[in-house]
């Protein structure tokens, strides 16, 4: 132990391991105390067998394959973080350049994105035109 923080982690260690053990000695200790030590211990191990006896144990099973592949999807979940990371920065990236192509187009003169506003197709007359059309009179006065 050189450093500080080795020291910090190897006593960290120690009392991590001291206090499981006190408190499995504490719960040792409370079973002995009893009238009768580990009844209660023996009395679920057999309900849980006898449970098992009448499920079967094919659910049993999947549950412990669940178990045992919990460790194995959170790797792949952890393996595939940085490529999610990296999509979503190439997402962004390619959304900057095709706003930043679109500005540069509009201002050389080129529109290149449809734009419509309610104001601008009342004024050009299309709601007259739409009007003649209708009533098969002229709608202007």
């Amino acid at each position: 132990m050189y450093t500080l923080v080795d020291f910090m982690t190897h006593v960290k260690g120690i009392e991590y391991i001291l206090s499981i053990l006190f408190i499995a000695g504490f719960l040792l200790f409370w079973e002995v105390m009893k009238p009768r030590p580990f009844a209660t211990v023996v009395a679920t191990g057999k309900d849980d067998l006898e449970h098992l006896k009448r499920t079967g144990y094919r659910t049993t099973m999947k549950n412990i394959g669940k178990i045992a592949a919990a460790p194995f999807i959170g790797l792949a979940y952890v393996v595939m973080l940085p490529f999610g990371f990296f999509f979503v920065v190439l997402s962004e990236a390619v959304s900057l350049l095709l706003k930043g192509c679109t500005a540069l187009l509009k201002r050389t003169g080129m529109d290149v994105s449809f734009e419509w506003s309610p104001m601008e197709a009342y004024f050009t007359g299309k709601k007259r035109r739409q009007a003649e059309t209708n009533d098969g009179k002229s709608a202007k006065k």
